[in-house]
């Protein structure tokens, strides 16, 4: 291998990872999983029912005993509400974008270790939303709009942040591929999806079915099909990211499956978040280009904004 190969694929390295990008998709996925992520919280509600220590909950005893604690004195109700309360607040603050780095941050921790505090109502949507947030936490999602442009603007400040890294970028994109890799395997191991019948027993059981009607003989046809198109889809999902024309016809399809998984099954939300997380495959630089979130303020290239700052 010849020194300029080396170099060549050192730089090609250094451009996938660390190539700077405008900002403006990062303040997208900041607000989208910000209201995602809000509605999640709002969801788990009444507040004495999931968040309070003695509500419908895993008894108290294991991890560190901060449940325990509160129990004994008295404080689960208590402690409930500061939780359910600051979970609003930090997902309001990123959406409107105000304190983003510490709302983001926020955030996080609060969505990870609720699985801890009560994982009993939560569903993989809760999961999807820690993976979503640990790659935004490395980013500056404070672009416009949000409440912190707004102040750096009448402090006189330019309202553009400078351009980002890409990687966290890359780093949701392969979460999405290995989660769906990850689940298509998962499923070829159960013979029920090899022999096309999942589909069907899942919007058939009353533990996952959104009507309480269940689906004629006559339809099993279609239930084989969508068994067998998630199996394919789901298994070949990272390869079809591999070309741009088998992208889009991957997400396209992502969004048609998830939307009738919502419509006929009970999975809190679940597809919501995965549909979310399609926008991180969007090209930053062209979405920047069509950007009609922000305002009139013209945000630098991500070239002049890295050589002005250095």
């Amino acid at each position: 291998m010849t020194d300029t190969t080396v170099r060549r694929i050192a730089n090609q390295w250094q451009k996938f990872w660390f190539e700077d990008v405008p900002p403006d998709l990062y303040a997208l996925l900041r607000i989208v999983f910000g209201v995602l992520g809000l509605i999640s919280v709002l969801e788990l509600t009444p507040v004495s029912m999931f968040w309070a220590v003695d509500g419908i909950a895993p008894l108290p005893g294991s991890g560190l005993g901060v449940r325990s604690f509160l129990m004994d004195h008295g404080l689960s109700g208590m402690a409930g509400w500061a939780y359910f309360l600051g979970s609003v607040v930090a997902f309001s603050l990123m959406t409107i974008g105000f304190m983003t780095r510490f709302a983001v941050w926020a955030c996080l921790i609060a969505s990870a270790f609720l699985w801890s505090w009560n994982h009993l109502p939560l569903s993989s949507a809760n999961q999807v939303l820690i993976s979503m947030l640990f790659c935004l936490v490395w980013a500056d999602c404070s672009g416009e709009p949000s409440i912190d442009a707004l102040v750096r603007r009448r402090r006189g400040v330019p309202s553009g942040i400078h351009a980002q890294p890409i990687w966290p970028l890359r780093l949701m994109r392969f979460q999405v591929c290995l989660v769906y890799f990850n689940s298509g395997v998962s499923k070829f191991a159960y013979p029920v999806w090899r022999d096309g019948a999942a589909v069907h027993y899942a919007v058939n059981l009353n533990i996952f079915h959104r009507f309480p009607w269940p689906l004629p003989p006559s339809l099993d046809w279609a239930t084989t099909i969508a068994t067998y198109v998630t199996l394919f889809w789901e298994i070949t999902f990272p390869l079809l990211m591999l070309n741009r024309r088998t992208q889009r016809f991957a997400l396209l399809l992502g969004i048609a499956l998830h939307a009738g998984m919502w419509s006929t099954l009970e999975l809190g939300p679940f597809s919501f978040m995965m549909i979310a997380s399609y926008l991180s495959f969007v090209d930053p630089a062209k979405f920047s280009r069509s950007h009609w979130l922000r305002s009139g303020a013209r945000l630098k290239s991500p070239r002049t904004a890295v050589q002005t700052q250095a």
